[in-house]
């Protein structure tokens, strides 16, 4: 995925930590970007991705804490695609 890939540019592997990936990944991506919301400077890392295989309306709440690893996050959502016969790339 894209954040994983974003992750692993900045050094960070699926063991790091939400905490972890705040500040160089997350909070980084959206720093230069316009937030449609509010119109100021310093979008939501959601607002930034582009692509459907990336973000469309939710249909699901994913309920996590800043110290999960990533990986598990990772791989607890693509098991309930699995479960579910979801598409990944379309289950958000």
């Amino acid at each position: 995925t894209t954040l994983q890939e974003e992750m692993l540019a900045v050094g960070l592997t699926r063991d790091a930590k939400v905490y972890e990936i705040e500040p160089d990944v997350i909070r980084k991506k959206g720093e230069n970007t316009l937030c449609p919301r509010d119109q100021r400077m310093g979008a939501a890392y959601v607002d930034c991705l582009q692509s459907v295989d990336e973000a469309a309306n939710a249909s699901f709440m994913l309920s996590y804490t800043w110290g999960y690893k990533m990986g598990d996050i990772t791989d607890t959502l693509l098991q309930y695609c699995k479960d579910y016969n979801t598409d990944p790339k379309r289950t958000y």
